[in-house]
């Protein structure tokens, strides 16, 4: 009677199926240096359906003596295993080989434990890309379904950050599993399979990342944040202006490539806790007043509008006054009759209030916010990374409105001069990030083109064949703007890093014409009362091959801080000494 359904039954008491983990791909840079690998591990994995009930006890205390884990933690952690999607729970994430011999050599004496083959990640250049790359995980409950429905036994580790989450379909490769024969006791009968299925290792993701400058990038925001005395942090972003691929990423502090790995809730409990915030991936989730920076986009908009042509002259004294209130420039200092490129070579606070003047008198008073969306911002710039590529804020009329909905005063709904005068400035309530004026940059650099930022280049199998392209598939835009307009932003660009009175001349006026810079500093005032120092810049002048975005919280003057740093980072991806860069001077 059911004979079938007996001899199916008694085959699965006879026969064990084991899982053998997969060795995830590796992930290399655009030259093919290791940025994450794997190595070989053991792990200690708990199979609660094949313990013997009466003996759990007397397993657990024998497995922490061996272990050096408390009995009560390895039970805990069992019990979690109820509600796992897996059939399994990993005890311990990595034994030493004394360990490995020892439990393998009496299993018999450790009834529903388990050793596992693992390939823990490794992280050879380091923690600088921490944030970028991400970090691997156990399948959680609250994700079980949708992995299932995607062919996941549940048991598996998967990507569940950055660059390891995103490009999980490809990183992942497909378990092994191995059947045996096993007696009463779920013990092994001898050394012989009874069929085996060999794990395939995953696919080699190929970044755009260039370790060389990404080591640069790093450790000049490090460095500028110390010289600084800043007691927060920076980032900084480096993009192929043609092709919007990131050549380097960081934002400091960062933290240990391992962070997440080893069960070790301790140490990710001081790092939510660091008032630093190095969880915090500055460069595309810190959003700063982009000052001066800004400056380009008031030019463009102006034009656009019909409120300037690129030769037209205004005077930029040190001060102006505009309704009842003296809106100065830096250190007060008057220029005479500037023009645009003029105004930017020198950073004319003044020319440009003009300019954000006419913006406020303009109807329906939106020509300036329209142009920042045009060059990107208030609006996530479509990076390849899971989550933290935020908005920013281009504010208008009907965001404030929503803002300040609750407040008292209803003059903080309204729309008044001074928002659009100190708009014009890159201040007041806008936000963005490093890696939206890194974009907004490259737009000028390129010709005209909003590309979007791109950190992976291509999948690659074992033998290095290319099996899928990311780069050039990725949408773009035009900003729309004459060749004229963007040779004029162009030439003040060029000016204000190399100029008589450049607000950047002294860390890049030294460098070889081949590598001129053009770009612009930015002071921005913010609510510690310290300002951020900025700096957005691409070269060579004149056929740019690298665009760098570098903010230093509370770094003081644009000049002086995020200035060199662009500048270091300049100098490893063109291969020139760092030392050609100056120092900074006061500019804003």
């Amino acid at each position: 009677i059911s004979e079938e359904q007996y001899a199916a039954r008694a085959d699965a008491n006879r026969l064990r199926t084991v899982l053998q983990e997969a060795p995830r791909g590796a992930i290399v840079d655009r030259e093919g240096r290791p940025l994450v690998t794997n190595r070989t591990g053991t792990s200690v994995v708990a199979r609660p359906r094949w313990f013997e009930d009466g003996d759990r006890s007397g397993v657990i205390r024998r497995l922490g003596r061996v272990l050096g884990v408390p009995p009560a933690s390895l039970t805990r952690r069992i019990a979690q295993a109820a509600g796992s999607p897996g059939e399994s729970v990993v005890l311990v994430d990595e034994i030493d080989a004394s360990r490995r011999i020892y439990l393998a050599e009496r299993q018999r004496d450790f009834p529903g434990i388990d050793l596992r083959a693992t390939y823990p990640r490794e992280h050879p250049a380091g923690s600088s890309l921490a944030h970028v790359l991400g970090y691997t995980g156990p399948i959680t409950a609250e994700t079980i379904a949708r992995y299932r429905a995607e062919g996941y036994r549940g048991d598996e580790t998967v990507g569940v950050s950055g660059l390891e989450a995103q490009y999980e379909r490809y990183l992942a490769g497909a378990p092994g599993e191995v059947v045996v024969e096993v007696d009463a006791a779920g013990e092994p009968r001898s050394r012989q399979v009874v069929s085996a299925i060999p794990p395939r290792q995953g696919r080699t993701l190929e970044l755009a990342i260039d370790l060389p400058t990404q080591a640069a990038l790093a450790g000049a925001l490090a460095e500028r944040v110390a010289a600084s005395g800043s007691p927060a942090g920076g980032a900084g972003v480096a993009l192929d202006p043609a092709t919007g691929e990131v050549l380097a990423i960081a934002s400091y502090p960062s933290y240990p490539a391992d962070a997440f790995s080893g069960r070790r809730p301790e140490a990710v409990d001081r790092l939510l806790s660091d008032p630093r915030r190095p969880l915090l991936n500055r460069a595309v989730g810190g959003l700063y007043p982009a000052a001066s920076t800004f400056k380009v986009i008031t030019a463009a908009a102006a034009v656009r509008r019909g409120f300037l042509a690129p030769d037209d002259i205004l005077p930029s004294p040190g001060s102006l006054a505009l309704y009842s209130q003296v809106f100065r420039g830096f250190e007060s200092r008057s220029w005479g009759e500037v023009d645009a490129r003029r105004a930017l070579e020198v950073s004319s606070d003044t020319f440009f209030y003009q300019l954000g003047d006419r913006f406020y008198r303009d109807l329906p008073r939106t020509a300036l916010q329209d142009e920042a969306r045009r060059f990107g911002l208030g609006a996530p710039t479509g990076i390849d990374l899971p989550g933290g590529d935020e908005d920013g804020v281009v504010p208008d009329l009907a965001w404030k409105v929503s803002t300040f909905r609750d407040s008292p005063d209803p003059l903080d709904r309204t729309w008044k001069p001074g928002d659009s005068i100190n708009m014009s400035t890159g201040q007041g309530n806008l936000l963005v990030t490093p890696l939206q004026m890194a974009v907004a940059y490259a737009a000028i650099a390129n010709g005209g083109t909003v590309v979007s930022p791109t950190i992976a280049r291509r999948v690659m199998d074992q033998s290095g064949r290319s099996l899928q392209t990311f780069v050039g598939s990725r949408p773009t835009r035009s900003v729309g703007l004459t060749p004229e307009v963007l040779d004029t932003l162009r030439d003040g660009l060029v000016a204000a890093a190399n100029g008589p009175d450049g607000t950047s001349t002294a860390v890049f006026g030294a460098l070889p014409e081949r590598f001129r810079v053009a770009g612009k500093t930015g002071t921005a005032e913010n609510e510690t009362g310290v300002d951020h120092s900025w700096y957005v810049g691409f070269a060579p002048a004149q056929d740019p091959e690298i665009v760098v975005a570098v903010v230093i919280e509370q770094g003081g003057q644009g000049a002086n801080a995020a200035a060199p740093a662009v500048c270091s980072t300049m100098a490893a991806y063109f291969s020139f000494d760092a030392e050609t860069c100056g120092g900074g001077a006061s500019a804003n």
